[in-house]
């Protein structure tokens, strides 16, 4: 497996238009957290390896990761996109130093609030669980085992978690202006842009067809 494309962005920021976009301009699979349901067994395989190597302080770390290890955790995939693989962008860029880094941005405030709308359903859906298949139990009990807080009583403010989206985006851009081989191969991008900057920066042809759109919040069914 060699990865192409290796996005940064945290999720709602575009990324299941993203992954259908790539899977078409490079004809193989992209990862993104909907493949844990297409895909079961990889869950317990990031869990035990995000504890390893926690999401949250995973470019602070000296950890490296190992292509033959990312192979393990991204069997068959030529890209990734989302969470929790966005958290890694580090570690798997110093796999795959060849590799676009994609980091999908929008505007902080309409990202929160469509943070807050997927929550706010999860939570709905996890007070009333009854008719849910057994394959959706074990996915929300995947969901919740990955991020924690979702249980919490106390929420973060809309300032703590723009602040964290933010921050989040910094460190990859402060990153970009330490190292100027990994500047070269990455990519800000945000929803709007489209096929051009992508298929620019991966020298491929713009598909005869829109960039797909998928996902919105008013769509938004549930992970």
């Amino acid at each position: 497996m060699t990865l192409k494309v290796i996005g940064a962005g945290l999720g709602r920021t575009g990324t299941t238009s993203l992954k259908e976009a790539l899977s078409m301009l490079l004809g193989g699979p992209c990862f993104h957290f909907l493949e844990y349901k297409a895909h079961p067994e990889l869950m317990s395989e990031w869990l035990s390896f995000t504890e390893d190597v926690p999401k949250y302080t995973a470019v602070d770390s000296s950890v490296s990761v190992s292509a033959s290890q990312w192979e393990h955790l991204l069997p068959g995939y030529v890209a990734c996109v989302d969470e929790p693989a966005c958290y890694y962008w580090k570690q798997l860029w110093e796999a795959y130093p060849d590799a676009l880094v994609l980091l999908s941005v929008r505007d902080p405030v309409t990202w929160w609030e469509s943070i807050k709308s997927i929550t706010r359903q999860i939570k709905e859906e996890k007070n009333h669980p009854e008719g849910m298949t057994q394959a959706r139990r074990e996915f929300l009990e995947f969901l919740y085992a990955l991020y924690p807080h979702l249980d919490d009583e106390g929420e973060l403010s809309m300032e703590e978690d723009i602040e964290f989206f933010e921050e989040h985006n910094g460190k990859v851009i402060s990153f970009a202006e330490q190292n100027e081989r990994f500047k070269q191969r990455l990519l800000v991008w945000r929803p709007g842009d489209g096929w051009g900057p992508i298929c620019q920066a991966l020298k491929l042809p713009v598909p005869d067809v829109p960039f797909p759109h998928s996902n919105r919040r008013s769509e938004y069914h549930g992970y």
